[in-house]
């Protein structure tokens, strides 16, 4: 009988290098899953279909019935696969240095399983990983239980600083700098493959979903000291098409902002070079023909003629008035305590991130 684990000790076991098999569909596996699991489909998107449909229509003995038809011819190929992706978790965890529960041919069996709601695809997984001889351990609730903990993790107060300035102040390079001299940041704008802006997707791929985003943010969350401040960017709750969930943002609506003023003319320069380039044109114009209700007739077809043109810094400056307006209110809006505004001569993230260190260090976070 498999081990049944609830969600801390099934993620101690994880991190302890423990490998992960998620037994759902492919579709749900790539939607979102928990970080580090590896994908062993009892059923593929068509099957899964096809049983929910048998259940809907005849209840779940028919169901069950069907899918023990469906997974049953597949059962030895399944069980090499899961040699294989044990293999394969078992070497990621050399590299990474993690260890894999012990040095002992019985700790090195133990693999640890998953499902929707830990019921029958997880349970079938199990014992055939059993038959196989390995040593079975199955997370109680399956993955629905992570995502609990998961947004119940992203609600845990952490001390806050949140790095505030107008677009184009180059805002991410300053995090990635702080980063480097050891402070805790998080770049939403990276988990959510979106710069922020109504350009922001401008020669970036697809974003994933908020499940996918939330999961990551869990994952970094549970790893972030207390007792230091965490480096947030100001951002709107949604962020190109990923929307952030409520009990995250509130530690962006509510925690103390630092300031980055840039120049403009630093600004317009930093944004014509991220926006220039061979096959951004056309999607800066229809980002532009996005803005047109908010930025009014005239001052949408100016900025349009400015790119068509290759006046990039002309339409950057002119966006820019838009932006700056809109980014002053949302400051306005959320009332939030200043710790520091810290102006720069030019653009210059290195002495930015410093200067930003130093704030942190000398900040008291409220009792």
């Amino acid at each position: 009988m498999p081990h049944i684990l609830d969600i801390q000790s099934f993620l101690a076991r994880r991190d302890a290098g423990w490998p992960v098999l998620d037994a759902r569909s492919p579709a749900e596996y790539a939607r979102a899953h928990i970080a580090g699991a590896l994908n062993l489909p009892v059923l593929d998107d068509e099957e899964r279909a096809a049983v929910g449909t048998a259940h809907a229509k005849s209840g779940p003995e028919a169901a069950v019935h069907l899918a023990l038809r469906l997974a049953g011819p597949q059962l030895a190929a399944k069980l090499a696969r899961a040699h294989a992706l044990i293999r394969e978790g078992h070497a990621s965890d050399a590299r990474d240095g993690k260890s894999a529960g012990g040095h002992g041919k019985s700790a090195r069996k133990n693999v640890l399983v998953h499902c929707w709601r830990g019921g029958m695809r997880s349970r079938s997984l199990a014992w055939l990983l059993e038959l196989g001889g390995y040593s079975v351990h199955m997370l109680e609730g399956g993955y629905k239980a992570y995502r609990n903990w998961a947004r119940a993790c992203l609600t845990q107060p952490r001390p806050v600083l949140v790095l505030g300035g107008m677009t184009g102040s180059g805002k991410t390079a300053m995090l990635a700098e702080l980063a480097r001299l050891g402070a805790q940041v998080i770049d939403l704008e990276e988990l959510a493959g979106h710069r922020g802006s109504a350009f922001g997707g401008v020669g970036l791929g697809g974003q994933p979903c908020n499940e996918w985003v939330e999961n990551a943010l869990a994952e970094r969350w549970r790893n972030l000291s207390p007792s230091r401040p965490v480096w947030l960017e100001d951002e709107d709750r949604r962020i190109g098409s990923v929307s952030l969930c409520g009990e995250f943002f509130e530690h962006i609506r509510t925690s103390p902002l630092v300031l980055v003023d840039v120049p403009l003319a630093d600004r317009v320069e930093r944004l014509a070079r991220m926006y220039t380039g061979p096959g951004y044109r056309d999607a800066l114009l229809a980002c532009v023909e996005r803005l047109r209700a908010r930025l009014g007739d005239e001052a949408a077809r100016r900025c349009m003629d400015d790119i068509r043109s290759g006046r990039y810094r002309e339409a950057v400056a002119a966006l820019l008035r838009y932006y700056d307006t809109r980014y002053a209110r949302q400051m306005d809006k959320h009332g939030r305590p200043l710790v520091r505004r810290i102006a720069l001569a030019g653009d210059n993230p290195v002495l930015a991130a410093r200067l930003l260190l130093e704030t942190e260090q000398a900040w008291k976070p409220p009792v």
